[in-house]
């Protein structure tokens, strides 16, 4: 039933494919060019660029998308990560310069990439059975302990400020250029502290919600 229900509402929105088909469409002489920005072969981060030309004799892409994708065990991204990167950067691309906006600009693809990086630990408190109440312990046993500014983030948190710092158009090495100057580092993300890192993500992703509801009302 759950499988039905996340089915529908990918059903939702607009494919890659489909923007792809408008686009050529629209511009027969126009092409598209993706390229590798990252790639940790390590880890399994990806980070990918589109860009889009209207035709051939154009020196500058009339709109750029960017998108991350992370190896994993399961699911396509075993195999086929750098695919669905190089899908999913073309796709905004291809939003931001208008084609097949009416549902967002997230394509079809990049729906399915954010059920599939749900946190495990939300996926399992979602099937967990709800457990009868206990008794209520000891006011002083129950006083959780207070959280400390150095609490381990997100595994992946360095790929969620590239993801959301790419959604403004920086790459990763203007994302280490920025974090060296502010900071004062020269590591980049690396140098940093998990406290600050937190804050950083939560900057970007403030601005990118900004920056996509602005280019969603033109």
């Amino acid at each position: 039933m759950a499988q039905q229900g996340r089915q529908n509402v990918l059903d939702n929105y607009v494919t890659v494919a489909e923007r792809v088909a408008a686009f050529y469409q629209t511009y027969p002489q126009g092409r598209i060019n993706t390229q590798i920005v990252q790639h940790d072969t390590e880890s399994g981060f990806i980070l990918m660029r589109a860009e889009i030309y209207r035709s051939t004799d154009d020196a500058s892409p009339s709109a750029t998308g960017h998108a991350f994708e992370v190896r994993s065990e399961s699911y396509v991204n075993k195999t086929s990560y750098i695919e669905n990167a190089e899908t999913s950067s073309v796709g905004r691309a291809l939003a931001l310069l208008g084609f097949e906006v009416r549902r967002g600009i997230a394509s079809r693809e990049e729906m399915d990439k954010t059920a599939r990086m749900q946190p495990p630990e939300r996926a399992s408190a979602e099937r967990a059975p709800a457990e009868k109440p206990s008794p209520a312990p000891d006011r002083a046993a129950a006083r959780p302990a207070p959280r400390k500014a150095e609490d381990e983030p997100p595994a992946d948190i360095n790929a969620e400020i590239l993801q959301a710092a790419a959604v403004l158009g920086y790459d990763a090495a203007k994302v280490r250029k920025w974090v060296n100057q502010r900071f004062e580092v020269t590591g980049g993300l690396d140098s940093l502290t998990n406290h600050d890192k937190s804050e950083i993500l939560q900057v970007f992703r403030e601005k990118a919600q900004t920056s996509q509801a602005k280019s969603a009302q033109r």
